[in-house]
């Protein structure tokens, strides 16, 4: 039998706190079934989630239900309306926001994993819950499996939530050993070029 949206939704945020990608309130979580996006409600803790903090939102416009929503509502909705995605997970992960800052437009996985399967991460600009970030996220997006909002936060998409659960997590693990490596300098590229 398959899980309610709610109950889906609950499991990875779980998944999410636990494996350190946010904390507290921060982040968010949404999927699209027939037409309505479930996405987690403002200040909701993503690892005490219940059928009470999964709100139901219209996928085309912007609803009443919206202002118990997320305040990433707009950029969960752009995003389904401008990619094929159909599940999405925003996480403040420290060392992929860290980055953002440090690095110009993208970031360049150097581990094996991350450049294989991940690719780039696109920085992308805008202030949170705002068009700005809706727009650029969505265009990131569409070619990419996950982007990092600058200061703010990594999301990533799939098809499903497990598809955007691993894409959050290489996007952290990729921040990870690239700003590990950035701080060493005596040994800054060595052996990243062996076969």
């Amino acid at each position: 039998m398959r899980e309610g949206p709610w109950e889906e939704i609950a499991q990875f945020g779980k998944k999410i706190v636990s494996s350190g990608l946010t904390s507290s309130i921060f982040g968010n979580i949404s999927i699209l079934r027939e037409g309505r996006i479930f996405i987690t409600a403002t200040g909701s803790m993503l690892d005490e989630l219940d059928s009470s903090t999964v709100i139901d939102v219209d996928l085309k416009q912007p609803c009443e239900d919206d202002r118990m929503a997320s305040i990433e509502t707009c950029v969960h909705r752009a995003i389904y309306l401008g990619t094929g995605n159909t599940a999405i997970i925003h996480t403040h992960s420290p060392y992929a926001v860290a980055l953002s800052i440090l690095e110009a437009e993208t970031i360049e996985p150097i581990d094996s994993e991350g450049v294989l399967l991940l690719g780039e991460i696109p920085i992308i600009k805008g202030r949170l819950g705002t068009d700005m970030l809706a727009r650029t996220a969505s265009l990131a997006l569409k070619s990419h499996k996950a982007c990092i909002a600058r200061g703010h936060g990594v999301f990533a998409a799939g098809n499903s939530l497990r598809d955007a659960y691993t894409a959050a997590c290489m996007a952290e693990h990729s921040s990870q050993v690239r700003y590990l490596v950035r701080c060493y300098p005596e040994g800054r590229g060595r052996g990243l070029d062996q076969d």
